[in-house]
């Protein structure tokens, strides 16, 4: 009977969350891809890009053959090397590099519910209701904004990162320790943005189990085996990230960090939790809210449900009575959780132009972040524990099945959470492999290594578009493109980013000292 609990409680969910929050927008044929020709498409090169470099056909896994002649390109975006070695797998079984990102993605999905149920489960200690926590961070109406940013879609690491402190918080061992600050290590592997967004959550838990376990950490470090132990696992992961870093250090005395007010139009306010994205089933009056005349307002639909937002506000309740002495409702690590969901969610909030999170912006890296509202990717972890948490407090006080709830907050939360299948941002895939297959008949009788600029005689769509046809058609047949598309542009290449010719190809080569010696093969 358990085992058929565990596997009913962990399964539905996941295949209604499949249907409603995947599917949706890769197709049940596989026939589209999430997001637009533009983010989407960079993303599958830099996967492909990670699958080259592992197989021996890229030698400098830094400086990828595009935006050429610039060296390390790739430091001027996430890299995708966390989760990349996912996606090679599908490429190992000979699926084409469209096929393999829609595998991928989906792994990612199901690695991510997974991972949250995991969590979900330690601290309710009711599958069927972990399976409805994991159900929101995994596919959650919030995430509809993100499906334009795959560096977004591995975040499996988080729920395992908090997982390992509260461990640690229990048995004091250095391996929960360990395992913890590793899975922080490597959420910045799979994506920096969400690394850097999951360190204060992962501070505030820390600084807690530091301030109410110090007495026996210090005696614990009093043993030389296990100071080494603790040691040698810091060490390890801060080799990890200066590996990681390196290269966008030396990129960053190049570029200009953003200020405070350069940014704080993209911290999430209460507005962007009121704001959804179009094609749901029963939120129309709340789709765009936010206006479109808000900074890249598309970024800002991130309302995660009513039920999610109603359970979430509940949830500080249990937090008061705590702080008043009135509730033991909760095990202390789950008020911990709590704690660290409501104080994660005040600090990323912006009330006008003000913000806690301008303390948080002076810290290192986290001047380098313009789109912050990417948190609604950690915060959806702590709505669907407050979500989860507010249901446990109704089965023990109401003493009613785990399995009753189950079967009727599911079907809610499906509608809460549903986007049409025709609504769903996304793009061909039948387009963009015609794309793709037509620049590289053009390519392929060219040896490899050549220099490629595709010049297209008129642009009929935005000229980034043609980059990335450049560039996934030169990186399939190995040859160097100079041709781009970046989080940023380098300098000197806006103008030839925006439209490839003979006159901005010559002013992006200026820049470079032996420009001239370049032999270039055009591609009309």
């Amino acid at each position: 009977m358990n085992k058929i609990v565990s596997f009913s409680s962990f399964v539905i969910p996941l295949l209604v969350g499949l249907i409603i929050s995947v599917f949706p927008y890769l197709g049940y044929s596989f026939q589209f891809l999430p997001g637009d020709l533009g983010d989407t498409r960079f993303n599958m090169y830099l996967l492909e890009h990670v699958n080259h470099y592992f197989m021996g056909v890229t030698d400098d896994f830094w400086s990828a053959n595009y935006m050429y002649p610039e060296a390390e390109v790739i430091s001027m975006s996430d890299n995708l090397l966390g989760s990349a070695p996912f996606y090679m797998i599908f490429r190992t079984f000979g699926l084409t590099i469209f096929t393999s990102f829609q595998c991928w993605a989906i792994l990612m999905a199901l690695l991510n519910y997974w991972a949250a149920y995991k969590l979900s489960d330690y601290l309710l200690n009711n599958k069927w209701i972990a399976g409805l926590s994991a159900f929101i961070f995994a596919f959650s109406v919030g995430l509809a904004s993100q499906m334009n940013h795959a560096q977004t879609f591995p975040r499996f690491a988080i729920p395992l990162m908090i997982l390992g402190l509260l461990l640690w918080r229990k048995h004091l061992n250095w391996k929960y320790f360990a395992f913890s600050i590793t899975m922080l290590v490597y959420q910045f592997y799979c994506g920096i943005y969400l690394g850097f967004l999951s360190v204060i959550p992962f501070l505030i838990i820390f600084g807690v189990i530091i301030y109410s376990n110090y007495k026996p950490l210090w005696n614990s470090l009093k043993s030389k085996k296990t100071l080494i132990l603790y040691s040698i696992s810091i060490l390890v992961n801060l080799l990890l990230l200066y590996k990681l870093f390196a290269p966008y250090l030396r990129r960053s005395q190049y570029a200009d960090m953003h200020t405070f007010s350069e940014i704080s139009h993209s911290l999430p306010s209460i507005k962007s939790y009121l704001s959804s994205s179009p094609g749901t089933l029963i939120h129309r009056p709340l789709e765009e809210f936010i206006g479109k005349s808000h900074p890249a307002f598309w970024d800002h639909f991130i309302f995660p449900g009513w039920l999610v937002i109603l359970f979430f506000v509940l949830s500080f309740l249990f937090l008061f009575k705590r702080w008043f002495g009135r509730s033991n409702f909760l095990s202390k690590e789950h008020y911990l959780v709590l704690l660290t969901g409501c104080l994660t969610f005040i600090i990323f909030l912006r009330i006008d132009n003000y913000s806690i999170y301008f303390l948080v912006h002076q810290l290192p890296g986290f001047s380098a972040m313009r789109s912050l509202t990417r948190i609604i990717n950690v915060e959806l972890l702590f709505f669907g524990l407050s979500f989860s948490t507010v249901l446990l407090f109704l089965i023990k006080k109401w003493r009613i099945s785990g399995f009753l709830v189950f079967i009727l907050i599911l079907p809610l939360l499906t509608i809460d959470n549903y986007i049409k299948f025709d609504s769903a941002y996304r793009f061909s895939k039948s387009e963009a492999q015609a794309r793709h297959n037509h620049l590289v008949e053009k390519m392929d009788h060219l040896p490899e290594g050549t220099v490629i600029s595709y010049e297209p005689k008129e642009l009929k769509d935005p000229g980034h578009h043609y980059q990335l046809d450049a560039m996934l058609a030169a990186q399939s047949l190995n040859l160097k493109s100079v041709n781009g598309y970046s989080a940023q542009a380098a300098q000197y290449f806006d103008r030839y980013w925006g439209k490839p010719n003979k006159e901005n190809r010559l002013f992006w080569f200026s820049r470079f000292p032996s420009s001239d010696t370049i032999s270039v093969v055009v591609i009309k």
